[in-house]
């Protein structure tokens, strides 16, 4: 199933310089589950894979808990490159941090990126209704992690890895359940959406609400998968993704 606002377009004038496409990461996930992307994007990105603290390389810091200190940590990421055209994307909780980020760039610094998308989240301003995951006992915790279907259940099964995990995933899923959205202007730059047809943690109309946090152009695209879509239908997705980056997106709804 697949489902886009589609059309006035705007157009990612790059010139000759490569779009740099920042990329951040699902809760407990690292910059890993980016590997392989750059081969099947548009010749003119160049795919930055933001790595956060507590995992991959950055394995022995501290994990962030608060949406503050998680943005501030990763803001000179792109303040360093904010002299050549970029792009954010952002999954799950990876997409509330690139949201936050671009408001930074674009509010305090006067660089928004030229697009922002975002997966399999809620839009920033929906409180969120059920209750916090990340202080659940242990047992619920666990059983909270089975439910989001994207642990695999033999870390579940493993005690010694699961103690690795659980603090890290506590610390991002904080990040989420304690956010809260503080007004301003929408971004000036378009907003591309993707919504996974069976996500029972973020329904559809949440998605579609992220319309309202640009003035630009907004495109909603529906792919058959639960809440890790990005991993079942990962080629239709980084489809909708290059085509996002390359003419940009946004207008009335096609069916």
């Amino acid at each position: 199933m697949q489902r886009s606002t589609a059309a006035s377009g705007v157009p990612a004038a790059t010139g000759s310089r490569p779009l740099q496409l920042f990329c951040f990461p699902y809760a407990g996930g690292s910059a890993r589950i980016f590997s392989g992307w750059e081969s099947a994007l548009p010749a003119h990105v160049r795919l930055r894979a933001v790595e956060p603290a507590g995992r991959g390389s950055r394995f022995r810091e501290r994990p962030h808990d608060r949406i503050e200190t998680l943005t501030q940590d990763l803001l000179p990421t792109l303040l360093a490159a904010r002299d050549a055209p970029y792009a954010l994307f952002g999954y799950s909780l990876g997409a509330l941090v690139a949201y936050e980020l671009a408001r930074i760039m674009e509010q305090r610094y006067g660089c928004p990126p030229l697009h922002l998308c975002v997966g399999a989240f809620r839009a920033p301003h929906l409180k969120r209704s059920a209750v916090p995951d990340y202080n659940l006992p242990e047992a619920e915790f666990r059983e909270r992690l089975r439910a989001f279907n994207g642990t695999p259940d033999a870390v579940l099964a493993d005690d010694s890895l699961m103690e690795l995990v659980i603090p890290l995933l506590r610390a991002d899923l904080a990040v989420a359940d304690t956010y809260r959205h503080t007004g301003g202007r929408p971004l000036s730059c378009p907003i591309t959406a993707f919504a996974g047809s069976g996500d029972e943690e973020v329904p559809l109309p949440a998605v579609a609400q992220w319309e309202r946090h640009t003035a630009a152009a907004f495109a909603l695209t529906v792919l058959d998968g639960d809440h890790f879509f990005i991993h079942q239908q990962e080629s239709a997705l980084l489809g909708h993704l290059s085509a996002a980056l390359t003419r940009g997106e946004g207008g009335g709804e096609v069916r």
